[in-house]
């Protein structure tokens, strides 16, 4: 038996329906959600991903996680894909971990790793790190999505008992918060970053460079002192030399230096999201100055913008902070500097909308949600339009069929003096199942040995005589017999024990509203199929719109293009077009999934206010 965890410093996380039982200590998870931080914060655009090695105990179902090692890739890189070299160090360190003090009770129970840049969901590399190096059919796979200013999801992926894994979303997520501060400002990571995060190319940092040596210092022996004399000599022409270059300076600084200048003009003024950095050109010290430089500091930032284009009397920047410093260096001639300062405050209710605005802004989602409403609206109604026009066609179809059935049937008898009952092998098979509503023909024995049977007549009417049947001697006589009214048969819809489906649900399921759907039975609006037993689930959103159904998956191999279906049965007869949105898939929340003891019910809660919900289902092969 495996010994019982304290529920306070641990966590749960099962699936309705499901066997498998995951419990992780709080301090471990703390520690495997600063390591994931940690990454992230790293550089602009997702930072690395971070991965390591889970250990803890199982028995049956149940997996406990009680202690982590990470694992760093070398070098490190913003993706966790491991190369041969990385997968060698992987195995050494779960061989290693025998030895640890610490870990010599436990095992290998899993493996983490964080993604920075896509939802939870496990890759094609994903995959393969969990079958090459975790491949025990109790080993996990847990997968954390870090945010700048949201809580971290987590969510966990296991082999079911038939080996398969989900992969393109998890059973069920939850959020964490952050255990440390995260950074104002994070630099610019070393290798390029597409629009939407994604790495294109990855450009190692460049090795520091090695520190130069410093030069040499040699010490030459000291000159034997000159006679007194020319000593004297020496000292006197020196003073004067000194004397004579700072009378020379002392002019020059009285005639040109210390002459007014005009001012060289530095003023800030902020352009929409920008900083607008303006000079005076024209000013004389310009032209005779060697060298220009803008040097600006945003709070920890600091730039130094060299001004080649002297003639060009502005420079644009986009500030990080509220508050930027701004200096303008000119080096001139004989060592000297002028430079201009100005400071930029940004007001706090700059760029906040006036009330006008903000009304006007407020009128305009309030108009947005009565729209949205009306839409559901036509929408619901759009759907029950057509579940009566598909119950129609039903019955246009089930009335053609009893048409069928009800015209009358040749029958040619032999004659008379040849007249014997046919065994029942030299006629026509009769049809084995009877179509819904059609009234079926008696045994076309029975119409060859009995005279066609009239129909009853009311009362107050004499009946009819009866016909005779006379045989020609050359050809068999016709008779056209009428049918006899019996109860219609309805033909009964084997069990599914095999295969996979589709299921399309209608109606309206508010925010936070609960579906049950119980074989053919739904606790609200309407199922076009019939749910079979102990099948595996896959529920999506989706929404009727001008050009047909769209339906909401977290399937990746639809990011680039979506998937069209044309309009058919299985669909309601819409045009279907199946969108990558992981977020969408976060409106719809599986509760419970068939199991044994309920084997045909299905429980969803809405995230949102849902129309239309798409149930993909797969009986496995017994």
């Amino acid at each position: 038996m495996m010994p019982a965890q304290s529920r306070i410093d641990a966590g749960i996380w099962s699936v309705p329906g499901y066997s498998i039982v995951i419990e992780y200590s709080r301090p471990v998870l703390k520690g495997i959600l600063k390591h994931t931080v940690e990454g992230f914060d790293a550089y602009l655009a997702g930072g690395y991903e971070v991965g390591g090695v889970l250990f803890g105990e199982h028995s049956g179902n149940v997996v406990r996680i009680q202690a982590f090692r990470p694992f760093p890739l070398e070098p490190p890189r913003p993706t966790f894909v491991i190369s041969e070299a990385d997968g060698n160090r992987l195995t050494d360190l779960m061989q290693r971990s025998r030895r640890d003090a610490e870990l010599a009770s436990m095992e290998v129970v899993g493996w983490y790793h964080s993604h920075t840049r896509s939802e939870i969901f496990l890759s094609e590399s994903d995959t393969e790190i969990y079958d090459r190096y975790f491949p025990e059919p109790w080993q996990v796979a847990m997968v954390l999505r870090p945010s700048t200013d949201e809580p971290i999801s987590i969510g966990f992926f296991f082999r079911e008992d038939d080996g398969f894994i989900r992969t393109d979303q998890s059973y069920k997520e939850f959020a964490a918060d952050s255990p440390t501060a995260r950074p104002i400002h994070r630099p610019e990571p070393p290798w390029v970053a597409g629009p939407s995060g994604e790495v294109e190319e990855f450009i190692p940092p460049a090795p520091a460079a090695e520190p130069e040596p410093e030069p040499e210092v040699r010490y030459e022996p000291a000159a034997e002192p000159a006679p007194a004399s020319r000593r004297s000599v020496i000292l006197a022409w020196s003073f004067f030399v000194i004397a004579l270059f700072a009378l020379a300076g002392s002019a020059y600084n009285y005639l040109v230096l210390d002459q007014p200048t005009e001012p060289l003009g530095l003023t800030l003024a902020p352009s929409g999201s920008e900083l607008v950095v303006r000079w005076t050109p024209s000013n004389p010290v310009f032209r005779e100055a060697a060298d220009a430089t803008l040097l600006i500091t945003d709070g920890r930032n600091r730039v130094s913008v060299p001004l080649l284009n002297r003639k060009t009397p502005f420079h644009s920047y986009k500030p990080q902070t509220d508050r930027v410093d701004v200096r303008l260096l000119l080096k001139l001639s004989w060592g000297r500097t002028r430079t201009d300062a100005a400071t930029y405050l940004r007001h706090p209710d700059i760029g906040k909308p006036s009330p006008e605005l903000a009304q006007a802004r407020a009128n305009l989602a309030k108009a947005e949600a009565e729209a949205a409403a009306v839409r559901s609206e036509v929408s619901d109604q759009a759907a029950e339009n057509a579940r009566i026009q598909n119950r129609m066609d039903e019955i246009q179809h089930l009335r053609k069929q009893l048409a069928e059935a009800r015209k009358p049937k040749t029958l040619v008898l032999p004659p008379a003096r040849e007249r014997r009952p046919a065994a029942a092998k030299d006629l026509p098979s009769a049809p084995e199942i009877a179509v819904r509503g059609a009234v079926p023909l008696p045994p076309q024995a029975d119409l060859q040995l009995r005279p066609p049977v009239e129909a009853p007549k009311p009362a107050a009417a004499p009946p009819p005589p009866p016909v005779a049947v006379r045989p020609a001697a050359t050809a068999p006589a016709v008779v056209t017999p009428k049918p006899v009214p019996a109860a219609p048969v309805f033909p009964t819809a084997a069990p599914v024990t095999s295969g996979s489906g589709r299921i399309l649900w209608t109606g309206d399921l508010p925010k936070g509203a609960t579906l049950q759907i119980d074989g053919r039975q739904a606790s609200r609006g309407f199922v076009n199929s019939e749910l079979p037993a102990s099948s595996r689930i896959g529920a999506y959103p989706a929404e009727l719109t001008n050009d047909g159904l769209k339906v909401y998956t977290g399937n990746p191999r639809y990011a680039q293009a979506p998937r069209v279906e044309p309009a058919s049965a299985a669909n309601g007869w819409q045009k279907t077009q199946y969108v990558y949105d992981p977020k969408a898939l976060r409106d719809l929340i599986v509760e419970q999934m068939p199991g044994q003891q309920d084997p045909r019910k299905l429980v969803l809660r809405a995230g949102r206010r849902l129309s239309v919900i798409v149930i993909e289902w797969q009986v496995p092969t017994p």
